[in-house]
């Protein structure tokens, strides 16, 4: 059983959003957005699996309906006149990676109650312009986005058949030789993370294990390390203050040059670029 599985908060806000502001191209990260807009008018572009991935397809959000943008969705945002809008970025934290790819790989609209609509309108006027965990400690409001995360990832989750939703489980399971070395790598990612190191802690020999992790995991040990010191330099970008220097040292990647080379690859930006680019 999956007793671990969390929601981490990163901002909350309401703000109106219009044409000449809220045109973004090509961003995919690896936090999760939940939106709501009060009106109609706002829209995702996102790429048309039926083409050869250069046509994009338009996805209205359309008001009053919340929606969820799961981590790793790549999408262009647009807008054709004013609207209110409200969003929250956060993480989900506890279901194996391969899971998320798999229940989570697209814009979700959720069959949200009136309840949480109302819930979510009803939080304008508790948030004002913004709720930044970081910033600011409200315990109340803190607590009623998390049960609208939560509830709305238990309204999506209903929606699937019985088999897909075992997938998490099983994969959970599978991942029981390699956990050791998954759990070292995840809270140990400013430090050397080397092979033999954790091919020791799964008691396996450094070949077998690579085979193993990547059987497992889906990535090579050294893949699923840079995508995880990627993820945590894109956070502290977004959500702290550090310094690109200090955030490069704290993410295991020792210089500002090595980070922006393998940031820049996976995520198209540059850090500095990326910090710079407007929360949506």
């Amino acid at each position: 059983m999956l007793d671990n599985l969390h929601v981490r908060v990163f901002i909350a806000r309401w703000c109106k959003i219009n044409p000449s502001h809220w045109v973004h191209q090509n961003i995919q990260d690896f936090f999760w957005r939940l939106y709501l807009n009060k009106t109609d008018g706002a829209f995702l572009k996102l790429s048309d699996p039926n083409s050869d991935g250069a046509a994009l397809q338009t996805y209205p959000l359309e008001g009053g309906k919340a929606y969820f943008i799961p981590a790793g969705v790549r999408f262009d945002t647009g807008v054709d006149r004013v609207v209110d809008h409200f969003f929250v970025h956060f993480d989900v934290l506890g279901m194996p990676e391969l899971a998320m790819r798999t229940l989570f790989n697209s814009p979700i609209c959720l069959p949200a109650p009136d309840w949480m609509q109302q819930t979510i309108l009803n939080l304008a006027g508790e948030l004002g312009t913004e709720y930044d965990n970081q910033n600011k400690v409200d315990l109340i409001v803190e607590s009623q986005i998390k049960a609208l995360l939560y509830q709305g990832l238990t309204l999506y989750l209903s929606t699937l058949p019985p088999d897909q939703l075992a997938q998490p489980l099983q994969m959970a399971i599978a991942q029981k030789p390699v956990l050791p070395a998954v759990n070292f790598i995840n809270t140990n990612l400013a430090q050397s993370l080397v092979n033999p190191e954790l091919a020791r802690l799964c008691q396996m020999n450094e070949d077998y294990f690579i085979h193993r992790f990547k059987e497992c995991m889906g990535q090579t040990p050294g893949e699923y390390i840079r995508e995880r010191r990627v993820k945590l330099a894109a956070q502290k970008l977004l959500f702290t203050a550090d310094s690109i220097e200090q955030i490069a040292a704290n993410t295991g990647f020792g210089s500002r040059f090595y980070l922006t080379r393998v940031f820049t690859r996976s995520i198209g930006l540059s850090p500095a670029a990326y910090r710079k680019a407007s929360r949506v």
